[in-house]
């Protein structure tokens, strides 16, 4: 049997949909969850940007150039 990610990701996105949908139903620890998962991802997400497209190349490409 394969395993493939991008069904698993389906299912994460889904379950999380409907985590976040929860809130309807009212303030509950699954929503708190997905909010938790959702704000930490995003904010992960930004920071690595931010590195990577600003930090890295002001940083080591004026310390190392080629």
């Amino acid at each position: 049997m394969e395993f493939n990610l991008e069904i698993l990701g389906a299912w994460f996105v889904v379950i999380m949909t409907l985590g976040i949908f929860s809130y309807l139903y009212g303030d509950n620890p699954i929503y708190k969850a997905a909010e938790h998962i959702f704000v930490g991802v995003s904010a992960g997400y930004i920071f690595t940007i931010t590195f990577w497209d600003t930090v890295w190349p002001l940083l080591f490409g004026r310390l190392f150039p080629e």
